[in-house]
């Protein structure tokens, strides 16, 4: 596991896993490399390692029902669009080694809090791409959708996949809110990442 960042720009201190709850260590200890998210999470002693079990499926291609590049459209519109820093420098390397273009990474950018008709202008989105995006960015807007959007997705997801987009946005603008609340410090260059999420990222 990576030392510990040497300059600090976090509001609060990460958790120090001396004096943590045995089970909150443990959460984090087994993970190969630091990332600051966990030793900040880890302050929720009781809900840190329940919420790490929900974290670690969406990781798993079978548990997880969307399919990968679908997960992670979903967490990357909700980086841009709340312009969290953070989870976009953590999910980018997920979604790029599986796959995703990067014209789709510079349309979620571009197309951030632009409405539908900036989705519909970009030819690298699918169908079911602007049903997913549109889902998620009226859930940003305004917490809700329009029925008329609900029945678009419906067409194009399972009612299963549908529902999972809402749990994925719950747990991912959770992140964005803590990381850029409290200001949380970038985890820098890791030796071997790609490596690990080939082999812990699993499913397509």
């Amino acid at each position: 596991m990576s030392a510990p960042i040497k300059t600090q720009n976090c509001l609060v201190p990460y958790v120090d896993l001396q004096t943590a709850p045995p089970e909150v260590a443990a959460a984090i200890t087994h993970l190969p490399y630091r990332r600051n998210i966990f030793h900040l999470l880890g302050h929720s002693h009781g809900s840190f390692p329940r919420l790490m079990g929900v974290y670690a499926n969406f990781f798993d291609g079978n548990r997880r029902i969307l399919p990968l590049l679908d997960w992670q459209l979903v967490v990357l519109r909700i980086s841009a669009v709340l312009d969290a820093e953070y989870e976009w420098d953590v999910n980018a390397p997920v979604a790029r080694i599986n796959g995703m273009p990067e014209e789709k990474f510079e349309a979620l950018k571009r197309t951030a809090g632009k409405g539908v008709d900036a989705l519909a202008k970009e030819t690298v989105f699918t169908e079911r791409d602007r049903a997913i995006l549109q889902l998620v960015d009226e859930q940003l807007a305004t917490y809700n959708n329009t029925e008329e959007t609900v029945e678009k997705a419906k067409k194009l997801l399972t009612v299963e996949e549908l529902v999972e987009v809402y749990v994925v946005l719950g747990v991912y603008v959770l992140i964005a809110r803590i990381t850029k609340g409290l200001r949380i410090d970038l985890d820098g260059e890791i030796p071997g990442l790609e490596e690990h999420l080939n082999k812990v990222v699993t499913g397509k």
